[in-house]
């Protein structure tokens, strides 16, 4: 049985112990599961939105072997300086298409529609769970397979605790708001926009940019231009999700000419609604958080390093990304840069 630790140096929570596979799962053996047809090998799903004909074409479940699970009270337990705790949450699987083999970036823009609004939706559902602090959606797309890894899907989690990144992330935009009154993400997208150097691309809704200490090469943030500090509040308004849709594919079709290999995050307001330590906890965060999409692609003899001294290595500036981002429209070849 899994379960929560607390790194008292660094004050990172680790899921530690065995993943046990859910008492609703088959073994699907070399057979996807997430192709059409193969139903049967994942649990009963969460969300499923089905076309004219009654066929699903975006479909949610739980992970088979979740690394958070609903079940099950939090059982807080000190041992010395030491502090653990149960896994309980939620792992789901955003199965993205049908088609086996396809990119995100490669579905209609009907379709990456859909998938954004299921991803809404579970994200707003999870959080009337008061128990879960924050609802993290990820996906990690590797180049086409036969097995699950070249279907595309998304994942959620919904933690009781705080990822330690989004935590320092909220922390700064509370000191930047409380000494200037200001969003620090806006105060972000004014300068670059003022000076263009990390700007790929924006339109009257978003920005992209290549963010000034990128960790990794080729790094790409998208932004709302007006300020929102929620994903999901924001994508229910009307025509959203649909102008999230369209700026996103063309974000991953740049980032798929350097690699079809990336890792995509999202980084929305905590659950608002969740137990707080203190009266004060994050209330000014519909203010100082901005939320946002980071792509993160891997590429080949450019990879991210993480230095023995804790710093990020990354032999591409963010200025020099953006040029060769800004380059890569359809129908083009640019060879990125040696590093």
């Amino acid at each position: 049985m899994s379960e929560l630790r607390l790194d008292p140096v660094t004050r990172r929570w680790i899921v530690t112990g065995k993943r046990e596979v859910m008492p609703d799962v088959l073994d699907s053996g070399a057979l996807c599961p997430f192709c059409p047809g193969n139903e049967q090998f994942t649990p009963q799903p969460t969300c499923e939105v089905r076309d004219s004909t009654g066929a699903w074409v975006v479909r949610s479940f739980h992970d088979r072997a979740p690394l958070f699970r609903i079940e099950g009270g939090f059982d807080r337990r000190g041992e010395g300086i030491f502090d653990r705790m149960n896994t309980v949450g939620a792992h789901e699987i955003i199965v993205e298409t049908p088609q086996h083999g396809v990119t995100l970036s490669r579905l209609p823009l009907e379709q990456i529609t859909k998938v954004i609004e299921v991803c809404r939706d579970r994200i707003l559902d999870l959080k009337r769970d008061h128990r879960f602090r924050y609802v993290s959606l990820f996906r990690d797309q590797h180049p086409p397979a036969p097995s699950v890894r070249g279907h595309s899907h998304g994942e959620i989690l919904a933690t009781p605790v705080l990822p330690q990144l989004l935590e320092i992330e909220l922390r700064w935009s509370m000191v930047h708001f409380q000494k200037k009154d200001r969003c620090l993400h806006c105060d972000i997208i004014q300068q670059e926009l003022q000076e263009g150097k990390r700007i790929v691309d924006e339109n009257n809704d978003f920005v992209a940019l290549c963010p000034f200490a990128s960790h990794s090469p080729y790094e790409l943030w998208l932004l709302p231009l007006v300020h929102s500090s929620s994903f999901e509040k924001d994508t229910l308004k009307p025509g959203a999700a649909s102008a999230l849709a369209s700026f996103l594919k063309s974000c991953l079709e740049r980032i798929e000419k350097l690699s079809d290999t990336l890792h995509l995050v999202l980084h929305t307001e905590p659950n608002l609604g969740a137990h707080k330590p203190t009266k004060d906890w994050w209330k000014s965060i519909p203010e100082d958080f901005h939320w946002h999409i980071e792509i993160h692609p891997d590429v080949e003899g450019v990879r991210r390093y993480l230095g023995s001294r804790g710093f990020f290595f990354n032999p591409i500036p963010a200025e020099q990304a953006a040029v060769v981002l800004r380059a890569l429209e359809p129908g083009t070849e640019v060879e990125p840069p040696s590093s």
